[in-house]
């Protein structure tokens, strides 16, 4: 009988040890959650400070009928990388959620 109750004993101190790890290891979850939101919130409004800006190089593009002016293609081609690179990085944490 008392080696029954000694292993019961040690059982329920090894369930207590692991509900403690879990518990902890959702703690640290939970936080890394937290931060993964806020970069996707950061990340969503450079996209959007990008799309803007991106309309308005493409407005003035277009306002200078045909002029061709190489380095508002260029940049317009190196915001539309950006944008892709920011939205790559927020479809992985929107797939967490």
């Amino acid at each position: 009988m008392k080696n029954r109750l000694t292993t019961i004993l040690h059982q329920t101190e090894r369930l207590v040890a692991d509900r403690n790890e879990l518990k902890a290891r959702v703690q640290r979850l939970d936080g890394e959650l937290g931060d993964l939101r806020r970069s996707e919130e950061v990340l969503r409004a450079r996209v959007a400070e990008l799309e803007r800006e991106n309309g308005v190089l493409r407005k003035a593009r277009s306002a200078e009928q045909g002029v061709a002016a190489a380095g508002t293609k260029e940049r317009i081609d190196e915001l539309v990388q950006e944008i892709d690179r920011c939205l790559a990085l927020i479809t992985p944490a929107a797939q967490h959620n």
